[in-house]
């Protein structure tokens, strides 16, 4: 697989997307799906108005000349849409389902090519950014081979680990940065097959993940050296156990295992903003992982090369002493005994902004039909 088809989970779908062919399906689906509902929905209006209009004739409802008009109005509107919608659906054959995944990959390749063609004049306007971090960017991206191909949001973690870890933006870090992703892809291009092609996907968020890692450890290693702490000597990562991944959310004893070994972690790192820049490298190794694990026997040779580069560039490495395992598990199961699951945060509300940002888009909905 060279450079060019390497396309970045954040901008194709954050965090690990599906393949083209299924996107396709995806999206012949939604269509029929779509096109179902509003067959339904101009049936109810019609059936609807209908039994207003014969409450009406009957005398059982006393309609003012208006609201009578508008409900005639209203069938003649919704039978009109309804048979156009019938006929879209009686049209959507073969040939068709061709012709629109043949459209929407052409689509797609034309939103790839802008996306990288424009990246430097989209970075550079950013609303959201700080002047700063906007330079800091696009620093970054000159001095990355054509070849290489990043999203936005990829470009700016670059150089904000490079910064939350005081560490300047040095002119080999897009070669460390190269260099960890061929290895990486040399580990993995020869073991797609159709079940597992999406994989592919993570070819990108993977090395950044190492490399992000890599750069905090220096930098945590540096800074011990530059300031003689020797009470608070770095010793490495401690190991983490693959079962608090296999079998997170399933029991609060993984849940509580990851929690106490990122906590260690963070004992570790010296400055607020290195133990920023973790916490951050954490949800993204935790998400990876995840991912992983839920691909089963498909994930294992991505999740192993992928442990085989942490190890090699992070030092971060899974436990396998039978022994150590028992007697971490049986800790574990202390702390959470101890533990009170029963309580909440002090900000605990049940209606998170997303949800009242949905709930507001139901409504708004609902005003649009009603006013239909």
């Amino acid at each position: 697989m060279n450079n060019n088809e390497i396309i970045s989970g954040v901008v194709y779908n954050k965090r690990v997307t599906i393949s083209t062919q299924l996107i396709n399906r995806l999206v012949i689906m939604n269509i029929i799906e779509d096109l179902k509902n509003k067959i339904k929905i101009s049936t109810s209006r019609i059936n609807s108005a209908r039994k207003q209009v014969e409450s009406h004739r009957l005398g059982d409802v006393k309609l003012s000349y208006l609201s009578y008009s508008s409900l005639e109005l209203s069938i003649e509107k919704n039978q009109f849409l309804l048979d156009k919608y019938k006929k879209k659906l009686q049209k959507l054959t073969l040939e068709d389902v061709k012709e629109i995944e043949k459209k929407h990959k052409k689509k797609q390749e034309i939103l790839k090519n802008n996306y990288y063609k424009y990246q430097m004049l989209r970075i550079k306007h950013d609303k959201v950014k700080t002047q700063k971090e906007i330079m800091n960017a696009l620093d970054i991206l000159e001095d990355i081979p054509k070849e290489i191909k990043l999203n936005d949001e990829d470009i700016f973690a670059i150089s904000h680990k490079s910064e939350e870890v005081f560490l300047k933006i040095h002119s080999n870090l897009d070669d460390d940065l190269i260099e960890i992703k061929n290895e990486f892809i040399s580990l993995v291009e020869d073991k797609f097959n159709e079940t597992n092609n999406e994989l592919r996907l993570l070819n990108s968020r993977i090395p950044i993940v190492i490399l992000q890692l890599r750069i905090l450890l220096q930098n945590i290693k540096e800074n011990i050296d530059e300031e003689n702490l020797n009470t608070n000597k770095f010793v490495g990562l401690p190991k983490f156990e693959d079962w608090w991944i296999h079998e997170l959310w399933s029991s609060p004893q993984a849940y509580m295992g990851l929690f106490k070994w990122q906590e260690i972690v963070l004992s570790l790192c010296i400055s607020t903003e290195q133990k920023r820049a973790f916490e951050v490298i954490f949800k993204n190794w935790i998400l990876i992982k995840k991912l992983l694990n839920t691909k089963g026997g498909y994930g294992y040779f991505y999740n192993h090369a992928f442990d085989e580069m942490i190890s090699k560039y992070a030092d971060l490495e899974d436990e396998y002493d039978k022994e150590n395992l028992k007697s971490m598990e049986k800790i574990i199961l202390n702390l959470t005994e101890k533990e009170n699951f029963k309580s909440v945060s002090k900000e605990h509300n049940e209606l998170t902004p997303y949800m009242k940002f949905k709930l507001e888009k139901e409504e708004e909905k609902r005003a649009k039909e009603d006013l239909s």
